[in-house]
């Protein structure tokens, strides 16, 4: 500790002399009192140093502390919570005895060290490290994720050592190996499951169209995996509603056997057809839940289609139509202003990517576009006419003073509520490459709906960065940007896939493309809902004025199987309505309903929800992955009966030990309550002093 004074120190001699001098003149201006000589030099000791106490604040004195902080290890345990673990022929061994050796070897390790466990599947779940109980319920496994949440969560912590219970099995996500390269820390691996072939028949994958036209029939592909089961058969059957629509007997041959099961199915009613797949379960498997599965083919009346057309040629008119060309539902034309001679009412959504532009005013197009009432999706660019584009009428005007752009990062509207938004691609959003958006002010309409907004230079601002507007029944789109074909880049060399930019543009499409419903009363949901998913809808309530409201209360009632019924009231958000029912099981219906003034309106419809079963298509555990990952990290790997010696391997390590950091902590004098209790204290005593011996 020391003592530091905003003016100099040498001051404080000035202090003491008014200290003294004040106490002088108090005890010997005069000789009325007749105070004993010692009790007079006490008395003016006290007020004189009580006074230059009190001088010596006007120097602004303040305190420097330095205060030692020890941080200890922070030891992170990984435990896959995923269905595999505990679909194999070890089930009873991981539900009883396996939690209570985990819980063993993380209280020892809490006697020393800080502990956090997170359960790993669908997502990272923080647990409680007194009561660690995983339940081996989730669908799917990311085991790279975890170490992105690390970087982000424990960024100022001392993280000691990360422990992964896993059997090395991952089905989302990138490889573990790699995230555990860039970590600053040892990562143990404890093998669980069995890396020795199972005896096992099962369905590893379902390959079809999600959609397909009425009249038409739909190719289907199952992939059958069997081992140890050589020489016997098994039958394939596939069924719908109506009963079986096909079935195969499968010869077995060898012990790792595979085959592909190829069929059709006929589409002849429009909607949303379930169809099941069961294999003949036989003696000896290790598991019979991986013999049956559900998929889903969406039967639609025609193809939508989609017309892209562009100012001049730009990567993001080839990123935007591979996403939509992924999709049966859409038709993609994709031609330059010059050469587009199609009749747009013909179209149910055209992108005008750079247009109108100075070179290209397509007056003529965007009059046919208007009066067709076909759907649009406008794309700025640094050629768009921004002056004819602020004509249009698509709910965003941009006023630019200076031909200049912005770096412009996407920011999730948690308030948008016209279609759901994984959480996934929520969180990839911020990372995402700038789009080059035009510098300037963007004031959106009232009856514009936000997707995404502006963060420029960190900053989020208000600027719509994709909008949607409804004017007369016309849907139009705004991108306020280009670049897109970076997004789509930078999605698969983070996940190798281009499943988040395919989710922007297929949602932003599919929301444009979809027929208005003009009702007073509109519900919004996804026709098929993953069975690790959260069922979402949505909900608007018009006026006889096409205004937004959201006064009344709107009530949900979804009846399951049998008769299971779940009753929910939707949350009231931004003029609309929101609710999130959760997960729930298959095959439900939905009816919502509500009450403006005399009128009732209510919505009756279908969703199911489909079974995942990535998990149990492999059971054969990856002992070889995290084996790599403990030696690219510096850890090392233990076989499950070897889960005790985790502890000796994490104390033994002398890299793993607590770090002391100093913090250096100011504090003005006049806010010490110990320095003002001294003050009154001294003048106190002087005051009992001159009262005692007959003072005033």
């Amino acid at each position: 500790m020391s003592l530091l004074t905003q003016y100099p120190l040498w001051l404080a001699i000035f202090a003491v002399l008014l200290g003294v001098g004040y106490a002088l003149f108090l005890y010997y201006r005069n000789d009325n009192v007749a105070f004993e000589k010692r009790s007079r030099i006490v008395m003016a000791s006290l007020r004189g140093v009580a006074m230059t106490l009190l001088a010596f604040l006007l120097l602004a004195p303040m305190l420097k502390m330095i205060r030692k902080q020890t941080d200890k290890p922070v030891i992170i345990f990984s435990i896959d919570n995923s269905e595999s673990i505990a679909a194999g022929k070890d089930a009873g061994y991981y539900t009883s005895d396996y939690p209570k050796q985990l819980q063993k070897v993380i209280n020892e390790l809490a006697k020393q060290y800080d502990v956090d466990a997170y359960l790993v599947g669908d997502e990272n779940q923080l647990t409680d490290n007194k009561n660690v109980t995983p339940d081996f319920s989730d669908k799917s496994t990311n085991l790279s994720a975890l170490f992105d949440d690390i970087s982000l969560l424990y960024a100022n912590r001392n993280v000691g050592a990360v422990v992964m219970l896993s059997d090395g099995i991952y089905n989302i996500g990138s490889n573990p190996y790699y995230a555990a390269q860039k970590v600053g820390f040892p990562v143990y691996t404890v093998g669980l499951g069995s890396d020795e072939q199972a005896t096992d028949l099962l369905i590893a994958d379902i390959i079809h169209n999600k959609e397909v036209l009425k009249g038409n029939r739909a190719p289907v592909e199952v992939k059958v995996q069997a081992g140890k089961l050589a020489g016997k058969t098994a039958k394939l059957t596939v069924s719908d509603e109506k009963g079986e629509i096909f079935s195969k007997t499968l010869q077995i041959s060898g012990n790792q056997y595979f085959e592909t099961v190829s069929f059709l199915v006929d589409a002849q009613q429009t909607g949303l057809k379930k169809l099941k797949v069961d294999l003949e379960e036989l003696d000896g498997e290790v598991t019979y839940k991986n013999n049956h599965a559900q998929f889903f083919i969406r039967v639609i009346e025609s193809k939508d289609k989609v017309a892209i057309v562009y100012d001049a040629p730009h990567p993001d008119v080839a990123a935007i139509r591979s996403a939509l060309e992924l999709s049966d539902n859409y038709d993609v034309v994709v031609k330059s202003v010059d050469e587009f001679k199609d009749d747009p009412s013909g179209f149910g959504l055209i992108v005008l990517h750079q247009l109108p532009s100075q070179k290209h005013p397509a007056s003529a197009l965007l009059s046919q576009i208007r009066k067709s009432g076909v759907s649009s999706l406008y794309i700025i660019g640094t050629q768009t006419d921004l002056n004819a584009f602020n004509g249009l009428n698509t709910g965003l005007q941009i006023t630019q003073s200076k031909n200049m752009t912005n770096n412009a990062t996407a920011a999730f509207n948690s308030n948008f509520m016209l279609f759901s938004f994984s959480e996934e691609a929520q969180q990839l959003l911020p990372t995402l490459p700038p789009l080059q958006s035009p510098f300037g002010s963007y004031k959106a309409s009232v009856s514009a709906n936000t997707f995404m907004t502006q963060r420029i230079s960190g900053v989020e601002t208000k600027y719509p960065l994709i909008l949607f507007n409804d004017v007369n029944g016309a849907k139009t789109g705004v991108i306020s940007g280009t670049g897109l074909w970076s997004w789509k880049v930078y999605d698969y060399v983070n996940t190798q896939n281009h499943d988040a930019f395919n989710e922007i543009v297929n949602k932003t499409a599919l929301f444009l493309v979809a027929k208005n419903d003009r009702s007073p009363f509109r519900v919004r949901h996804n026709a098929v809902f993953a069975e690790n998913a959260p069922v979402e809808f949505s909900a608007e309530l018009h006026n006889e004025s096409g205004e937004l409201l959201n006064t009344p209360d709107v009530k949900l009632t979804i009846k399951g199987s049998g008769d299971t019924t779940y009753d929910a009231q939707f949350s009231k958000q931004n003029n609309a309505y929101y609710l999130n029912m959760g997960e729930l099981p298959v095959g439900t219906y939905w009816t919502a309903k509500t009450q403006l003034g005399n009128k009732n309106y209510e919505k009756s419809g279908s969703f199911s929800v489909q079974e995942i079963f990535v998990e149990t298509a492999n059971l054969v555990a990856d002992f070889d992955l995290l084996k790599s990952v403990a030696q690219t990290s510096g850890g090392k790997f233990f076989a499950r009966n070897e889960l005790e010696n985790v502890v000796k391997e994490i104390k033994a390590n002398d890299n793993i030990k607590p770090v002391a950091s100093y913090q250096k902590k100011y504090s003005m004098l006049l806010n010490s309550p110990w320095y003002l209790a001294a003050i009154v204290l001294l003048l106190g005593i002087e005051w009992f002093l001159r009262k005692w011996h007959g003072g005033f």
